[in-house]
This record gives C-alpha cells, structure tokens and sequence, in this order.
C-alpha cells in the first residue's frame, strides 16, 4: 500500500485559527451591523416625526392654529374632556375613520371611542425603543393596570346621553387601553418642581438643580431674560395670560389656566375647554428655532400620557435624555417595579416628574420636530440653556447653538 503525503483533513491548530479568525470578523462587523440597523431605525424615527410635522401644518391650513391639549395648568380636571393633540390630527395622518370617532367635549372613556382606544398606530412608535408598540403600554410595566379616566377620579366630561351599556373603563382599576406615543408635544421652557414646589426663587425643595428654586436659579427665571418673572404649581401653562395663568411654559402645547378657553376649531359654547389658542404669530422667535414635537421613550410612561390623552406633552428644563439610568434598567420610573431602585430612588417625593423631559434609544441623541416642520437631532451635550431656549416660542432668546 502505498502512502499519500495528501492529507484529507485540517489538523486541530488550523481549525481553531479558522474559528479565531472567523471570531474577529464577526466582532469587527457586528458594531457596524448595529450602526446600519440604528442608523435605519433613526430614519424611520425622523419620517414619523416629518408625517407629524406635515399633519400639523395641514391642520394649521384649515383651522389657522395649533390643535391644543385639554390639561390644566393648575391641577384641577373638572370641566376637561382631558383628549390630547395628536387625535385631531387623525385625519390628516390617514387614519379618517379613526378620527371620526371623538367627540372633544366629551371624554374618551365612552364606548364609542373604544376602538381609538385599542388601536396600535406603528407612526407613533419609534423602531429604536425595545418595547414592542401595545395597546397597553402602562400596563405592561405595571401589572397590567392601563391609564387612568373619568371612572379613575380623573374628572374628565362625560355627556349623560352617551352613558350607555358598553360605556366605561377596559381593565382593572377602572383604567383604559391605551399605546404610548413616541411622540410628545413640547409644553415649552416651564416645569414644575418635584414635590410640589413652585417653580420660583424661594421654593427650595432641597433635591435637583433642574426643580424648584434650582431650575430658577439655573435658567435665570425660567430662561427669559425679557419678562418678570413667571410661576406655575402644573407643568407649562400658556404663558399668554388670557387664562388667568401666570406661568413659565411658552410652548405649542401648553395647559390651561384657571378657565380655559374653546380652542379655535371647537365651536362657540361648547364645553372643551383647552389651552389658549396657539397661532403662528404667537411664536415670535420663530418656527424654525422652536421645537414642536419631541421624543419620549415606553420608560416615561405614565397614566395620563398617552397618545389621546391630555399630558401627551413634554418640556425642555431638563436635559436630554433625562431618565436613561431607567432606560438602562429596562424599568418605567412611574411604575412599581421600578420603586426604591436607582431609577426610581425613595427621595425627593414623586420622581414622575423626571420624565416630563424629552428621552430617546438613538445614540446620543434626541430627534425633534421644529415648529415649520423641520425635524432636528439635538445631542445630548448640548448647552442646557440653549436647548431649554429652545422650548419657549416667546422667549426672545438668541440662539447660538
């Protein structure tokens, strides 16, 4: 027999200096897979964001103002149907017949609204943030208990001709279905503090420098170096006055004050009563340089800021990406898991109000609608008095950033 010097296999070295080299290829292709891949998502992100955008300049076209929020800038809901913006924008985001289903004088909780209710709208959901779109999205961190209405001791109007068989809350606790946008409306440069402590130079709540007497210390009374200065006990009110409000928060979606008004396209006499009607000429420091629509993240999820909700709102006073220490966690800072946890610490009272700023999964950045339309990514080092700046639509600041 004679022997063949060709061998039919590779010996055990070669083999596992294949596999090492195999190993590093993959290692050296992977980040660039998943820059590919997050580099997709953010594009799919900022098209949501432009459909939003183009939505709102066509309702602007018809009704020749901004659709506003039906939340108080003073805490108190009685006499709201509480709907947010983004339900009157459903027909000019293809979604006709869903948008034929509110009536804004009268709450969601109704049967009729059911289905606005349980609809999953993937334009609302951006493809970087690891929770898959639901219809229940608080509900999912938080035992499957959804947001909060009328039934809820939310007082939101109710029309007694539609209190029919079928009508009222959809899960436990007298709580309702609902999707968490991606997408919020920016309340502006004003912000409340985290234990219920005005928004002004004497009310020290002792816990953050972005709250109470620190954030006012911080933005030189609220970032306008213009006006007086200018309170609020609610998130961002309007700012205009002709609520009786008194506020800090000069945005495109701010809150009611004391009375409220109709909105521009809510008939004459009818009960909605919604912020101070926002036009174009309310933003004298321009379209371009205000945002309109911001980012937020399933982690900022709580049971009143839903898609069709009224505190669908965000606002600028704190940083980018405020509450990514949740974010790394996996947990919602206002749900129950997340309690006595670094994303949820038991200190300065109630931290939902950490999630009221603007939050996203893209690296580095937040993506965000300017008020012509425009959709911008802002990074997170950005000076915070000029991105706060950029929050306020009657600020008078010069931007440099």
């Amino acid at each position: 027999m004679k022997y063949n010097p060709l061998r039919k296999a590779f010996t055990l070295i070669e083999l596992l200096v294949v596999i090492a080299i195999i190993a590093i290829l993959i290692g050296l292709l992977l980040p660039a897979v998943q820059k590919v891949r997050e580099a997709a998502a953010r594009a799919k992100c900022s098209n949501n964001l432009k459909q939003l955008g183009l939505a709102m300049q066509n309702y602007i076209g018809t009704y020749n103002c901004f659709p506003q929020t039906q939340f108080p800038s003073d805490g108190s809901w009685t006499g709201l149907a509480c709907w947010g913006w983004i339900p009157k924008l459903l027909p000019y985001l293809e979604q006709e017949a869903l948008g034929k289903l509110p009536d804004f004088n009268y709450s969601y909780g109704t049967a009729r609204v059911k289905p606005l209710r349980m609809a999953v709208l993937q334009q609302l959901n951006c493809p970087s943030d690891p929770k898959p779109a639901s219809n229940n999205t608080y509900g999912d961190y938080n035992g499957g208990v959804g947001v909060i209405g009328n039934a809820s001791g939310w007082s939101c109007t109710i029309a007694p001709a539609e209190v029919q068989p079928g009508d009222g809350p959809d899960l436990p606790n007298n709580t309702y279905y609902a999707q968490h946008s991606s997408y919020i409306g920016s309340f502006g440069d004003g912000y409340t503090a985290s234990a219920g402590k005005p928004y002004n130079a004497a009310a020290d709540d002792g816990c953050d420098k972005y709250s109470a007497k620190g954030s006012w210390a911080l933005y030189n009374n609220g970032g306008d170096p213009i006006a007086g200065p200018k309170t609020t006990n609610y998130l961002g009110s309007s700012g205009k006055g002709n609520s009786g409000d008194v506020s800090g928060g000069r945005g495109f979606f701010a809150g009611r004050g004391n009375t409220g008004v109709p909105n521009c396209n809510v008939p004459s006499g009818s009960t909605s009563k919604t912020a101070d009607t926002i036009r174009i000429a309310d933003v004298p420091d321009g379209l371009s340089n205000t945002i309109m629509i911001g980012h937020t993240v399933s982690n900022a999820v709580h049971n009143r800021s839903s898609w069709y909700q009224g505190q669908s709102v965000g606002g600028t006073s704190l940083p980018p990406n405020y509450i990514r220490t949740c974010m790394q966690l996996g947990l919602a800072i206002n749900s129950t898991q997340a309690n006595n946890t670094p994303c949820k610490p038991a200190s300065c009272g109630d931290p939902g109000w950490q999630a009221w700023g603007f939050n996203s999964y893209h690296t580095g950045v937040i993506v965000a609608c300017l008020g012509d339309g425009s959709v911008r990514t802002i990074v997170d080092g950005i000076n915070q008095k000029s991105y706060n700046a950029l929050g306020s639509r009657d600020g008078g600041e010069v931007n440099n950033d």
